[in-house]
């Protein structure tokens, strides 16, 4: 794969992992509670928005072609994060009917933003 198509692929990755912490992760009975609305009961949703927006960076300043050594990490970095928040906030789900697409588009985001992280790979060639 190019380099530049990895490297939107971890730029989706980390929008997908930042915006899904603000989409609905569980729904009953008509309402829905967003990852953002559960900060007040864990701050897993927090290490996932972090980590989305480290991937979100470290590709948009790697596909600007700024001339910055080893940016490219960043994507690996972020996507490790958010995927390990991901996970920190399975654990925590009890009732697995209730969870909403929010919570998966994390999930989404996350490995998104590690397969963009291929492109330090491809660069080092």
């Amino acid at each position: 794969m190019n380099k530049n198509t990895l490297l939107v692929i971890g730029l989706i990755g980390g929008i997908l992992a930042a915006v899904g912490v603000f989409l609905p992760w569980a729904s009953a009975y008509g309402v829905s509670v967003s990852g953002w609305d559960v900060t007040s009961a864990g701050s897993y949703p927090y290490v996932i928005l972090v980590g989305g927006i480290i991937a979100l960076l470290g590709s948009l300043v790697a596909l600007l072609a700024i001339k910055i050594k080893n940016i490219s990490y960043l994507i690996l970095l972020g996507g490790i994060i958010a995927i390990l928040g991901w996970i920190w906030a399975a654990i925590e789900v009890t009732d697995w009917s209730l969870v909403s697409y929010g919570f998966y588009v994390c999930l989404v985001g996350s490995i998104l933003a590690l397969i963009g992280s291929m492109s330090v790979r491809c660069a080092k060639k």
